[in-house]
């Protein structure tokens, strides 16, 4: 990985070089997580680069990003704290926990 002074110096000069980087780095990143995160990270990731496009600008993702952590936190906290009693935020109190399924099965048809 280049160092912060090397990713400064293409970010001026070379930026698709540093996306490439950037990429790279994601999926690597993606590649070392267990099999069972890769669809969650995708659809993270997913997420994330949709606020980048969104937002027009470099400021302007760094804020929708930003947000999208504090409210994953803060739903998170809000999670936590019901799990030992504590008041939800009547904004959470609408979600319903799931339900369990039945799981029917089907014969599988052979192809013809």
């Amino acid at each position: 990985m280049p160092s912060f002074d090397e990713m400064v110096r293409l970010a001026k000069t070379d930026p698709e070089a540093l996306e490439r980087i950037r990429l790279q780095l994601i999926e690597d990143t993606i590649a070392e997580a267990p099999e069972a995160c890769h669809r969650r990270l995708r659809g993270l990731q997913f997420q994330i680069d949709m606020e980048r496009r969104r937002a027009g600008n470099p400021m302007g993702a760094c804020v929708r990003i930003s947000k999208m952590m504090h409210d994953s936190l803060y739903t998170l906290r809000q999670t936590l704290n019901s799990a030992i009693g504590e008041p939800v935020d009547a904004a959470l109190e609408t979600f319903e926990p799931a339900k369990p399924a039945t799981i029917v099965a089907f014969p599988m048809q052979a192809n013809s």
